[in-house]
């Protein structure tokens, strides 16, 4: 669905999915009908960042131009995104409002792009003990081969990656996480994969990558 949010944006010229396609119109036509007060709260309400702004804000920017931007491009989205930040809503213009809406079209695609791909995942559902750190370990065996995984919480030191909008439904510092697989003892093989949103995304996200390694779909 992202890249059906691309194409629509004139970001990208490629054949996408039909459903994936109606979806993403669906998508936009919602977010277009909202004025600026009602934009504002969707974009506080899905914990926007400034990265999302920034992006949304070199969209609109780039007016369907495909190609390489300049320094100057980036100049120019970074300055759009940061008067948005600082800015009430009543007091936005056109390409505020436009700039919002395009990172809004991307943030709810890849929202839905997550949850259809939840929903198609097949995870190996493991027993998982967690220690004092909240951090959560379990063991696999894959053709006699054991396999550590661990979950744990990561620094986030973007503040580009953070809230925009304070929003009392979200803790004012985030915490994120991700797993690590490691086969055999010290020093073997190993991956890790994050930032993931909660422990229980994180865990998910792992359980899904074991399946794969079992079907033999990726290795280490």
């Amino acid at each position: 669905m992202s890249a059906a949010t691309d194409v629509h944006a004139g970001l990208l010229n490629v054949q996408v999915p039909p459903h994936a396609d109606t979806a993403a119109l669906c998508i936009r036509r919602t977010v277009d009908d909202l004025g600026s007060s009602d934009l504002w709260e969707l974009a506080r309400g899905t914990a926007l960042t400034r990265d999302d702004l920034t992006w949304g804000a070199a969209a609109t920017l780039a007016e369907g131009r495909l190609g390489n931007r300049d320094l100057l491009d980036e100049l120019a989205a970074h300055t759009l995104a940061e008067e948005i930040a600082e800015r009430p809503p009543c007091h936005w213009g056109r390409h505020h409002a436009d700039a919002v809406r395009a990172a809004l079209y991307r943030s709810l695609a890849d929202l839905a792009d997550a949850l259809l791909e939840v929903s198609e995942s097949t995870p190996a559902f493991l027993d998982w003990t967690a220690d004092d750190n909240s951090e959560r370990y379990a063991t696999a065996v894959i053709d006699g081969m054991a396999y550590g995984l661990l979950i744990q919480t990561v620094q986030n030191a973007s503040s580009a990656a953070e809230p925009v909008w304070y929003h009392p439904a979200l803790p004012a510092a985030r915490t994120v996480w991700q797993w690590r697989i490691a086969s055999g003892p010290a020093d073997r093989a190993s991956h890790s994969c994050g930032p993931f949103p909660s422990a229980l995304a994180a865990r998910h996200a792992a359980e899904c990558a074991i399946t794969a390694l079992a079907t033999g779909r990726c290795g280490l």
